[in-house]
C-alpha cells in the first residue's frame, strides 16, 4: 500500500472516530396535550458525573445539545407551571420529554453518591430544597432553610447572626458535614473543626439548591460526614442574562439587600453567576444584639473544548455580632433548685412572678463582641478522556479569621478588663479522581485527596503585670486519603447498588508555643501521628415501577477527626474556687478519631399518579468512640493527666441513637404543595460526663413535627405557611454546686409569607411580599437563649430575564 493510500485510510478512520465521538442530542419537550413547550430549561449530566456538562433552552419545544459522546445521560427538564422531570437517555436516540401539570418533582441528586442520580435511583435517605422554595419561604440563611428537613435539628441561640448549630439523627453538631458544590467546607479554627462556626452567617446569596443526605457519608466526603451531609450547590448560570434585586426590612432592626446576576455567552461555553448580600440587625431580641453580615458568592465555568472545562467559585463573608451572656443558675435562690438530677427549666423574667424560677436566661452583655471573616475559593478542572472515562482535579482553600473580645460589663462573672482571643485557620485541599464507566450498568470512581490545615490561637487577658497572661499556639495537620466508589445499575435501572470506601491517614506537625505568664503544658510534647480512619459504605435500592414503590437500605461506618483546638487548645474560664477568670489548657494531642457505625432502611411510595410521595426511614447509629469534654475533674484530673489539666478533652465512650423519619408530600396541582414530616429520636450515651447519673443525650427532643404549605393564586399571588413543633428536651446547666439536666419546653413556631406580583412586563417583574415569623407570638427558649417573638418584615423583589 502506498504512503498516499495509508494517509487516506488513516484520515477516514480518524474522521469516523470523530463522528462516533461527537454526537448531537436532539429532543422535544411537550405538555400533556402534546403541544411544544418553549422556554423550558434542559440540564444534561453524564452518568457517574457530579456536575452538569451542558445546558439548553427549548425553542418551539425543541432543544439541541451538540458535541456529546455516545453514552447514557441524565436529563433534567424544568418549565414554569409544570412538574420537574428527570430521565435517563441515550445520546444516539431522539428524546421526547412530556411534562405533567401535577405531581411531585422528579429531581436530580448528586450528594447521595457523589454522582448525578434521579430521585428514583437514590438508595439513601435524601432531600432537596431548591431556590424556588427558599424564595417562597423567604429564608435568609442556610440553617433556617434546613429547619423543615426530617431528622435534622436546628438550634439558633438568640436570633439573626447568633450562634447556630445543626444536628442530624440525634448526634452532635460536629457529626454533620457541610459541602459547597461537593467540596468539604469546615473551619479548622473552631473547636471541633467542623462547619458550626459558619452557620450563623452562612446566608443565602447565590444558591441553586441545597441537597441533604441523611446517614453515613465519610467514605465519600471524609471527616464529619456521620449523621448526614449538607451540600449547598451554587447557581451554575447559563442561558440569557438574568438576575434580581431584593430589599427588605422589619422588626429587630433587620435590613437585608441582595443582588444576583447570571447568564452565559458564546453559546454557554462561558456560564457565570454571582450575588451580593448585606444583612444588618440593629437591635435584635433584647435591643442590643446587633449583628452584621456582608458577603458575595460567585461561580463560573468555561468549556475549553468539547471534552475539557474549568470552573471556579468564591464565597466570602465579613461578619460582626454581639452575643449575650449564657444562661446560668447563679443568683437563683438555692431553695428553688430541687435536690434531683432533673430540674424543670423555669426562666427568670423581669416584671413577673419569679418565685419558682430555676435559671436566668441569656442576658445582654454590652461589651461582648465577635468579628469574623472567611472566604472559600475553589478551582475544578474536568477532562473527558474517553466516552467511558472522565478525570477531575479540584483545589479548594478555606481561610478564617475570628476575633473575640469581652470586657467587665454585663451580668454574672466577667473579666476585670477586656480580654482578647484570636483564631486563624487555613485548609488547603487537593483532590483528583478518575471516573470510569466500562458498561452502561457499571461505574467506578477512584481518587486521592491531600489536605493541609493550619491553626493559630492567640490569647491575652490584658491585665497589668504581673497578672498578664499571653499565649500563642501554632499547629498544623496533614492528611492523605485514598477512596473508591462503585455504582451498579441492573434490572432496567430498577436495582441500584453502591459500594464505597476510604482510608484516611493523619500526621501532626510539630506545634509552636509562646507562653507568657502561664506554664506551657505542651512544651515537651513530641509530634504524634493520630490513628488512621478506615470507612466503608454499602447502599441498595430497588424500584417497582408498577406500584411506584422504592425499597432502600444503607449501612456503613464513619468518623470525625479531632480539631487542632481539641489537641492543643486553651482559654479563659471562671474559677469558682478563686472567684476569678483563669487560664487553662484543654487539649490532648493524643486524641483518636471519633468512630461511628450506622444502618438505615426505608421505603418511598408514589400514589395517585405521582401526586403523592410517602417516605419512611428507620435508622440506628452506634457511637463506638467520641471526643468528650470533662469540666468537673471526674476523668481529667491534674495528678494523673500528663498535661496537668483539671478539665479538657478526652476519648470517651459513645452511645446509641435510633429512630424514624416519616414524610408525606402532596402535589395535586402545580399551584399547590403540601409537605409534612415527623421525626423520632431516641439517643443515649454510655458515659455520664455532662451530668452525673444522666445518660439521655442532651439537647435533642424525642419528637418533632414539621408542615409546609404553599399555594399559588393565579399568576400573581402566593402564600406559604411553615409550621414547626418539637417536644421537651434536656440540656445541662450547673445549679446548686453540681451539673443538672434542665428540662426545657419544646418550641412551637409558625411562619407565614405572602407575596404579590405588582407588575409584570416583557422579561421584568416587580413583586412585593411580607413575612411574619413566630406568628403565634409564643415565648420560647433555645437551650436557655430567648428566641425572637413575633417579628414582621416586608420587602420588594425585582426580577429580570
Amino acid at each position: 500500500m502506498s504512503h498516499k493510500s495509508i494517509h487516506s485510510f488513516a484520515a477516514v478512520i480518524l474522521f469516523a472516530t470523530n463522528l462516533q465521538a461527537q454526537q448531537t442530542i436532539r429532543g422535544t419537550v411537550r405538555d400533556p396535550q402534546g403541544k411544544p413547550v418553549s422556554g423550558a430549561s434542559v440540564v444534561l449530566y453524564r452518568t457517574g458525573a457530579a456536575e452538569p456538562i451542558a445546558r439548553a433552552q427549548t425553542r418551539a419545544g425543541e432543544f439541541i445539545i451538540p458535541n456529546t459522546a455516545p453514552s447514557n445521560y441524565l436529563l433534567e427538564v424544568t418549565a414554569e407551571g409544570f412538574r420537574r422531570r428527570s430521565i435517563v437517555i441515550n445520546s444516539l436516540d431522539p428524546v421526547t420529554v412530556q411534562l405533567q401539570i401535577a405531581g411531585v418533582d422528579q429531581r436530580i441528586v448528586v450528594t447521595a453518591e457523589g454522582a448525578a442520580q434521579t430521585i428514583d435511583q437514590v438508595s439513601k435517605a435524601a432531600s432537596v430544597i431548591d431556590a424556588a422554595e427558599i424564595a417562597e419561604r423567604n429564608e435568609y440563611s442556610l440553617s433556617e432553610t434546613l429547619r423543615d428537613t426530617p431528622g435534622l435539628l436546628v438550634r439558633n441561640l438568640g436570633g439573626p447572626g447568633q450562634a447556630t448549630t445543626i444536628r442530624m439523627r440525634g448526634l452532635r453538631a460536629d457529626a454533620t458535614a457541610v459541602l459547597i458544590d461537593g467540596l468539604r467546607f469546615r473551619d479548622t479554627a473552631t473547636i471541633q473543626a467542623d462547619a458550626s462556626s459558619f452557620l450563623s452567617t452562612f446566608n443565602v446569596i447565590n444558591l441553586d439548591r441545597v441537597e441533604i443526605l441523611r446517614g453515613s457519608g465519610s467514605s465519600l466526603y471524609g471527616t464529619n460526614a456521620v449523621g448526614g451531609t449538607i451540600n449547598a450547590v451554587s447557581d451554575a448560570g447559563g442561558g440569557s442574562f438574568h438576575g434580581g434585586l431584593q430589599m427588605e426590612g422589619g422588626t429587630l432592626g433587620l435590613m437585608r439587600g441582595r443582588a444576583t446576576a447570571s447568564g452565559g455567552v458564546k453559546d454557554n461555553r462561558l456560564t457565570f453567576s454571582g450575588g451580593l448580600l448585606h444583612l444588618n440587625v440593629l437591635s435584635g431580641v433584647d435591643g442590643d444584639d446587633r449583628a452584621r453580615s456582608s458577603g458575595f458568592q460567585t461561580f463560573s465555568r468555561y468549556v475549553l473544548s468539547s471534552k475539557t472545562s474549568v470552573a471556579g467559585r468564591v464565597f466570602f463573608s465579613d461578619d460582626f455580632v454581639q452575643p449575650n451572656v449564657s444562661p446560668t443558675s447563679s443568683g437563683i435562690p438555692a431553695a428553688n433548685i430541687p435536690n434531683s438530677t432533673i430540674v424543670r427549666a423555669i426562666p427568670f423574667l423581669p416584671g413577673q412572678d419569679n418565685s419558682g424560677a430555676t435559671y436566668y436566661p441569656s442576658r445582654d452583655d454590652s461589651d461582648n463582641r465577635r468579628s469574623s471573616r472567611f472566604w472559600s475559593g475553589a478551582l475544578i478542572f474536568r477532562q473527558n478522556l474517553h466516552r467511558t472515562a472522565d478525570w477531575q482535579t479540584s483545589y479548594q482553600r478555606v481561610h478564617t479569621n475570628r476575633l473575640f473580645m469581652n470586657g467587665p460589663a454585663g451580668p454574672g462573672f466577667q473579666p476585670a478588663v477586656s480580654n482578647f482571643s484570636q483564631f486563624l485557620g487555613d485548609i488547603d485541599t487537593v483532590d483528583t479522581k478518575l471516573q470510569w464507566r466500562p458498561r452502561n450498568w457499571y461505574a467506578v470512581t477512584g481518587g486521592y485527596e491531600f489536605e493541609r490545615e493550619g491553626y493559630l490561637n492567640a490569647d491575652n487577658n490584658r491585665l497589668p503585670a504581673p497578672a498578664t497572661v499571653s499565649t500563642r499556639t501554632v499547629a498544623g495537620q496533614r492528611s492523605n486519603a485514598a477512596y473508591f466508589a462503585n455504582q451498579i445499575t441492573l434490572a432496567q435501572q430498577r436495582l441500584q447498588v453502591s459500594i464505597s470506601g476510604r482510608g484516611q491517614f493523619f500526621a501532626l506537625d510539630r506545634p509552636q508555643f509562646v507562653y507568657s505568664g502561664a506554664i506551657n503544658p505542651y512544651g515537651n510534647v513530641l509530634s504524634v501521628s493520630p490513628p488512621r480512619a478506615l470507612t466503608g459504605d454499602l447502599a441498595i435500592s430497588y424500584f417497582l415501577p408498577k406500584t411506584g414503590t422504592k425499597l432502600r437500605a444503607h449501612g456503613g461506618n464513619s468518623y470525625r477527626a479531632p480539631g487542632l483546638y481539641e489537641r492543643y487548645g486553651a482559654g479563659f474560664f471562671y474559677n469558682s474556687v478563686t472567684n476569678a477568670v483563669a487560664y487553662s489548657p484543654y487539649g490532648d494531642p493524643r486524641l483518636s478519631p471519633d468512630r461511628y457505625n450506622s444502618v438505615d432502611a426505608g421505603i418511598d411510595q408514589y400514589l395517585l399518579g405521582d401526586r403523592v410521595r410517602l417516605s419512611g426511614t428507620w435508622f440506628y447509629t452506634r457511637i463506638a468512640q467520641i471526643t468528650q469534654f470533662d469540666s468537673s475533674a471526674n476523668i481529667v484530673r491534674p495528678p494523673t493527666d500528663p498535661f496537668g489539666r483539671s478539665s479538657g478533652y478526652f476519648n470517651g465512650a459513645g452511645g446509641i441513637s435510633r429512630g424514624a423519619e416519616l414524610t408525606a408530600e402532596l402535589r395535586p396541582a402545580r399551584a399547590t404543595l403540601l409537605r409534612a414530616s415527623y421525626s423520632y429520636v431516641n439517643a443515649d450515651t454510655d458515659q455520664d460526663v455532662s451530668v452525673r447519673g444522666f445518660f439521655s443525650t442532651l439537647g435533642v427532643p424525642a419528637h418533632s413535627v414539621m408542615f409546609l404549605g404553599h399555594q399559588q393564586f393565579g399568576r400573581r399571588t402566593d402564600v406559604t405557611v411553615d409550621f414547626y413543633r418539637s417536644s421537651n428536651y434536656y440540656n445541662p446547666l450547673s445549679a446548686a454546686g453540681r451539673a443538672r439536666a434542665y428540662l426545657y419546653p419544646g418550641a412551637t413556631k409558625l411562619d407565614i409569607v405572602a407575596g404579590h406580583v405588582l407588575w409584570e412586563g416583557d422579561g421584568h417583574s416587580l413583586r412585593a411580599y411580607a413575612k411574619v415569623d413566630n406568628a403565634l407570638n409564643l415565648r420560647y427558649f433555645e437551650n436557655g437563649f430567648q428566641a425572637p417573638r413575633a417579628t414582621f418584615l416586608t420587602g420588594i423583589q425585582i426580577l429580570f430575564k
